[in-house]
């Protein structure tokens, strides 16, 4: 009895295991090894749902892109496995394949995410936001963050980066992609000799991201699951934001303390939560 038990609450653990494991950064010598092997116009290309593929794509059909290398970065928030990414990656370079052969080129995931630089900008300030802006969401700080960890890889080569952030999804509001952020994160980036491309920015219609991506990708399935999900609408799924409070947190601290972080983080993306901490006290201080 006490041996079934057993053989029945350790198969328990392993799927729990399996259901909330998130993959670790790509080591740094396979990072290395293929950055040195990639054409130096190669551009970054956020890999996560359904939008940053259909980004990828329409990016694509430029003259000027021929070579992206998906970049994946996981928030702390998130959840799930790379086996979904993995398959729907792989779809996608098939997809490219088909569509132009050898003349453009989809590279491997890299998977890099920075955990101490999320909770500066998300985690670490939530009670005195609160106080000072009259609201807090973590969304926005978080899509920061996203583009913020790609940046070092960037520079090391095309210093372009592909998004899906888009305006509006089929009617459907995100606080996080509404017009003000999106010039926010292009400001940052730009301050940070970065450029970031928005190529379905003003797609609205599901419809059209179905057609770019080429294969059937129900919306937000086949991906990582954020635990944060929804946390700024109601219960009849009502985005709640007020525009001038958001216009005014983005210029008075998240660009501001984004760009300062970026610079050192560029030069040093293993940097410690002890150093990041150091540096906002600093930038707090006078401000």
């Amino acid at each position: 009895m006490d041996r079934k038990m057993g053989i029945t609450l350790s198969a328990g653990i392993q799927k729990r295991k399996e259901i909330m494991m998130i993959r670790e950064n790509t080591d740094l010598k396979s990072l290395q090894k293929q950055l040195e092997e990639l054409p130096k116009e190669t551009v970054i290309g956020e890999f996560a749902g359904r939008d940053s593929v259909a980004a990828i794509m329409e990016a694509l059909k430029s003259p000027e892109i021929n070579h992206v290398l998906p970049v994946v970065t996981f928030a702390p928030t998130e959840y799930g496995s790379e086996k979904e990414l993995e398959i729907n990656h792989q779809r996608m370079v098939e997809r490219v394949q088909k569509l132009y052969g050898e003349k453009k080129k989809i590279y491997p995931l890299i998977y890099d995410s920075s955990l101490p630089l999320w909770r500066i900008l998300n985690g670490r300030n939530l009670m005195s936001l609160q106080q000072e802006y009259g609201f807090y969401t973590p969304c926005i700080g978080c899509h920061t963050y996203f583009h913020l960890a790609r940046i070092p890889l960037a520079k090391a080569l095309g210093k372009k980066i592909i998004a899906g952030e888009r305006e509006s999804h089929g009617g459907k509001i995100k606080v996080n992609q509404l017009k003000v952020c999106l010039d926010s994160y292009q400001s940052i980036l730009e301050a940070l000799g970065v450029e970031l491309l928005l190529p379905i920015r003003k797609m609205e219609k599901d419809e059209l991201i179905e057609e770019l991506i080429g294969w059937p990708w129900a919306a937000e399935e086949e991906q990582p699951v954020c635990l944060f999900s929804g946390n700024y609408r109601n219960h009849e799924g009502k985005a709640i934001y007020d525009l001038e409070k958001i216009r005014h947190f983005l210029k008075t601290y998240l660009e501001p303390l984004a760009i300062t972080l970026g610079k050192h983080y560029e030069q040093q993306p293993d940097i410690k939560e002890k150093e990041l901490e150091r540096i906002y006290t600093n930038w707090e201080a006078q401000r």
